[in-house]
């Protein structure tokens, strides 16, 4: 992917976040349970949800190609993984708005949980928050069984759950990704640009750029902002193939 490209999918993605801020109800100063001001959303829309997690994914994206480019390809993994999930969550919560389907319980026990405070007590030794997520199966399932493919619902779980389980293995450190920075004679990072396993990951950045348009995307769409939405899809159609890799 070229530098141009890379801007132009990056724009997108920010003026799909300008569009949505409009478009939704914004957030004002409130008093947190720590006794200082700071912005919340009072409404916690489903909509508002999805431009935090949009926020989150050009945040996310950036730093991806940042810490590829510094051949830092430990922390390229965990971001990748943050993507997955980010990207996941957009095309659940936006599936009652883009689908038309119902609301299920688990919709809004997600919402209930994301906008939850990090603590319920000024003292955070003393708070008693608990979180109550829902599964990352869960999700899976919803989108596999809301979104419709050419495969099958637990194919496609199966797809998503292994590529999920193996990237966390670059959040949490495992022995076999740490050990994909080890050169034969001494483990290298950054790792030079030349090493095989960040040549791979390189390659596969693409295919990032190309999900996180088509969740920003979907995401557009269930704020309401469907000239967004159709714009980004025409352009999406003009830099990649439908398997997503570029034209």
């Amino acid at each position: 992917m070229t530098d141009e490209q890379y801007a132009i999918a990056m724009q997108a993605i920010d003026l799909s976040i300008r569009h949505m801020e409009k478009a939704v109800p914004a957030p004002s100063l409130s008093l947190a349970p720590g006794g200082y001001q700071a912005y919340r959303f009072r409404d916690k829309l489903f909509q508002q949800a999805i431009l935090l997690k949009t926020v989150r994914i050009g945040s996310a994206l950036r730093a991806l190609k940042l810490l590829l480019d510094h051949g830092l390809m430990l922390d390229a993994g965990a971001s990748m993984r943050i993507l997955d999930e980010l990207g996941s969550d957009v095309l659940f919560l936006a599936g009652p708005l883009v689908m038309r389907t119902v609301v299920e319980d688990r919709h809004n026990q997600f919402l209930a949980e994301f906008f939850q405070e990090e603590f319920n007590n000024a003292d955070p030794l003393k708070s008693t928050q608990k979180r109550h997520r829902v599964g990352r199966r869960e999700i899976r399932a919803y989108i596999a069984r809301t979104y419709k493919t050419e495969f099958s619902e637990s194919h496609v779980v199966s797809v998503t759950a292994i590529i999920d389980g193996v990237f966390s293995g670059f959040v949490h450190g495992a022995a076999v990704h740490t050990m994909d920075v080890f050169d034969g004679a001494r483990f290298q990072v950054p790792s030079p640009k030349d090493h095989p396993a960040l040549d791979g990951m390189r390659l596969q950045f693409p295919q990032y750029v190309h999900r996180s348009m088509m969740n920003a995307a979907v995401a557009s769409k269930a704020a309401g902002c469907e000239e967004t939405f159709i714009n980004f899809r025409n352009l999406i159609r003009t830099m990649f193939d439908d398997d997503g890799s570029l034209r």
